[in-house]
């Protein structure tokens, strides 16, 4: 285990040996699956904690209003296209805050067929555990995507091996464990984002037998192909409202 240890460490600060090591030892598409179940809940731990005191304390509906209240006048603050609306538009808009207000503080009332611990807790777990199929799909999905674009450019890798090494990708993801805290935790995201990335660029390149430059390639790719399609299925969706209405 201690070895298992030592192999994931030096796998984020690039180690090719590393690498080599984790990618010859058994199973690896299962230790694939196990790393990514394991830092998935491991890097919600913190985030769960604060969701569970959040849903068990008790509701305080004036706490609400008065937080709904004051985002509504920073709102008015800091956007000068609203400060300068004419004054009927502003008393609407005053109107419909309030009506809000009072619907999201009547929501706030309705009580739960369960004692509010035992809902909370129950939806705080629900939430938690969820990590981890969704972090497995995302694996499963992006990956293949990813093989593909490898064998296109030249790798030569078979879809367990190939998803068994870039799991290791999701280790600096454990930097998500303090993403509770304000601005640090916006900061480690970022960090562990970026890391996560050269981790993945690396295993693809061990994994597939590609240069550093084309494995970039292959794990982009889809991401940008992803992307331009959701912006054509965006303008096809305006052109078809635009012909219907």
């Amino acid at each position: 285990m201690n070895s298992l240890f030592n192999v994931l460490v030096r796998t984020v600060t690039l180690d090719d040996t590393a690498y080599r090591e984790w990618q010859e030892r058994p199973n690896l598409f299962l230790r694939g699956v196990i790393l990514i179940v394991v830092v998935s809940l491991v890097a919600g731990l913190v985030a769960a904690a604060v969701n569970l005191v959040d849903r068990v304390k008790p509701v305080r509906v004036a706490e609400i209003e008065d937080a709904m209240e004051e985002s509504f006048e920073q709102a008015f603050r800091w956007n000068p296209a609203w400060d300068a609306m004419e004054p009927k538009i502003r008393e609407k808009i005053d109107e419909q805050m309030d009506v809000t207000i009072e619907m999201v503080a009547d929501l706030a009332r309705i009580r739960s067929p369960l004692p509010r611990g035992v809902s909370g807790f129950l939806e705080t777990l629900g939430a938690f555990l969820s990590r981890a199929p969704r972090a497995l799909a995302g694996w499963l999905f992006y990956g293949a995507l990813v093989l593909v674009a490898a064998n296109l450019l030249g790798g030569t890798a078979r879809l367990p091996d190939f998803l068994g090494m870039v799991s290791l990708y999701a280790i600096p993801g454990l930097l998500n464990l303090l993403g509770p805290i304000p601005c640090l935790g916006a900061l480690l995201w970022l960090v562990g984002l970026i890391w996560s990335v050269l981790v993945y660029v690396k295993a693809v390149s061990v994994v597939s037998g590609l240069d550093t430059g084309k494995s970039l390639v292959a794990v982009f790719a889809p991401a940008v192909v992803i992307l331009l399609l959701g912006i054509l299925l965006a303008i096809l969706a305006v052109l078809w409202l635009i012909i219907i209405f």
